[in-house]
């Protein structure tokens, strides 16, 4: 069998960065600090879903069967699967933008239960601070993938 060559289908590295003549590409660069974070997120928001006593209620969308009114009431629903997929997908480039989505989940289990579920809130406060608690824990690791995430306007 005659050896294939490698080297017909790979292109030199200036083809590969954003603008031809960059001599590292951007894009491996980028990547891997995405992959990192990516990386701690992930065993974050597993860590989220395993404290069930806590994370029950948040684990998946809230369905129409549950709450008919819910999607009239929230603008943007949140639930850990959704995290979890979004963590997969890499689009978290900040612990900040993985925090928010968190914190949109207790902002909306407030918004839609306080008066009408009153023993909803508190879990929803607790896994936000059971967030923040594990991203100071991470805080090193954190600091070092977010370092290696080169923001590019794509």
């Amino acid at each position: 069998m005659p050896e294939r060559d490698r080297g017909a289908k790979r292109r030199p590295v200036v083809e590969l960065g954003r603008h031809g003549g960059e001599s590292t590409p951007a894009t491996k660069r980028r990547r891997g600090g995405e992959v990192g974070l990516a990386n701690i997120l992930e065993r974050i928001v597993e860590t989220l879903k395993d404290r069930i006593e806590v994370s029950y209620l948040f684990l998946k969308p809230v369905s129409k069967k549950e709450a008919p009114d819910y999607l009239d009431i929230i603008e943007r629903p949140m639930d850990l699967s959704t995290i979890k997929e979004k963590v997969r997908k890499m689009e978290y480039k900040s612990r900040e933008q993985f925090r928010h989505d968190v914190w949109q989940i207790t902002y909306n289990a407030h918004r839609y239960n306080d008066g009408r579920n009153p023993g909803i809130p508190p879990l929803a406060d607790q896994l936000l601070e059971l967030c923040d608690y594990m991203l100071v824990e991470n805080d090193e690791s954190l600091t070092e993938a977010e370092a290696g995430i080169e923001y590019v306007d794509i």
